[in-house]
């Protein structure tokens, strides 16, 4: 099943949430402005269905939201230092959103523009294309770009994002969802009884404004080594300089090792669910939510630090090109393509 309702308006353009549901109420809730996931609603073991992602409770509050909540990101998701774009010999100047430095895409980027989108109805699993134009010079970035973004939800429960733009000048293009999951449901509780687990090799070192130094970090022997399931309680009290860089938590780029699956595993110990985020992505920037403000009013109540986790796939900067891994430096007319599906279970 799927519909469309209209929940808001605004700049002339009605805000539309698409919902997707299965036979077994298992549903998604996305809307065209930001192209962002809204609501993602599983079963515990229980077989209770709840809200396992964050959303604001106005929907006008997306208009003006700072924190990405749910949005797809780009053109380059992450933040781009001083916001200056080397290609070649050529030094393109982007628009600067935090500080001296470009993040997420800029000041508009892509998850603060209405979509274009498309439903199909027709088959078992129901789906919904997201498309954009981002035009030559849009945030400062070269050359225009079609976008185009499709949410399926499949006859498991799983949600599939799939990513696809064509560039007609070589240009950056890194593209992610950017969804605060919570699996305890509805935001009842932190993410302290929250265990993660992920192939990672090595994460990125960031400065003092969360920017990349260029050193690679090996996992091992690290709060960063989650390659057995690993509680995020103890990773909050943990003692490492990186940790207190990022507030108290992730806000790493987490790199997948070498010919392994390419994962992020995520259980909540209450509630008996699970989340497995497959990609065909080369890493992930996993952030546990650090900075959420307790003045942002969400569905649950008020925000609260470590209130949702991001599991961001996407490519890796050019500047780390050697690790032999797919980057953000796309070729004019090459396809860009990138996948990534949330499966649900219970433990």
């Amino acid at each position: 099943m799927i519909k469309e309702e209209t929940i808001d308006h605004w700049d002339g353009e009605p805000l539309i949430q698409i919902t997707m549901e299965d036979d077994q109420g298992v549903r998604a809730d996305v809307l065209n402005f930001g192209c962002r996931i809204r609501g993602l609603y599983v079963p515990d073991k229980d077989g209770k269905l709840e809200n396992v992602v964050l959303a604001y409770n106005d929907p006008a509050d997306y208009r003006t939201d700072s924190i990405f909540l749910g949005a797809v990101i780009g053109r380059t998701a992450g933040r781009i230092p001083y916001g200056r774009l080397q290609l070649g010999d050529d030094t393109h100047h982007l628009s600067l959103n935090e500080g001296d430095h470009h993040l997420h895409g800029g000041t508009t980027g892509f998850s603060h523009r209405f979509w274009n989108y498309e439903v199909k109805r027709d088959g078992e699993e129901p789906s919904v294309s997201f498309h954009l134009l981002s035009v030559d010079g849009e945030e400062g970035y070269p050359g225009r770009v079609d976008v185009t973004v499709t949410y399926t939800l499949e006859r498991q429960g799983n949600l599939t994002v799939e990513y696809e733009a064509v560039p007609e000048r070589t240009t950056w293009i890194s593209l992610t969802n950017h969804t605060y999951f919570n699996l305890s449901g509805n935001g009842r509780r932190k993410l302290d009884a929250h265990a993660l687990q992920a192939p990672v090799e090595c994460v990125f070192e960031l400065d003092d404004t969360l920017i990349p130094t260029g050193t690679l970090i090996q996992s091992e022997g690290t709060p960063f080594d989650v390659r057995e399931q690993t509680k995020l309680s103890g990773v909050f009290g943990a003692d490492h300089p990186q940790l207190d860089t990022a507030n108290g938590g992730f806000d790493h780029f987490f790199v997948f090792e070498q010919g392994r699956e390419r994962y992020v595993y995520l259980s909540e110990e209450e509630s008996g669910r699970t989340m497995k985020v497959e990609t065909t992505e080369p890493g992930a920037v996993v952030y546990t939510g650090n900075k959420i403000s307790g003045a942002l009013e969400l569905e649950h109540g008020k925000g609260e630090r470590y209130a949702g986790i991001c599991i961001e796939t996407q490519r890796l900067p050019e500047m780390f090109r050697g690790l032999g891994r797919p980057t953000c430096l796309v070729q004019a007319g090459e396809a860009y393509k990138a996948a990534t599906t949330f499966s649900f279970g219970t433990q």
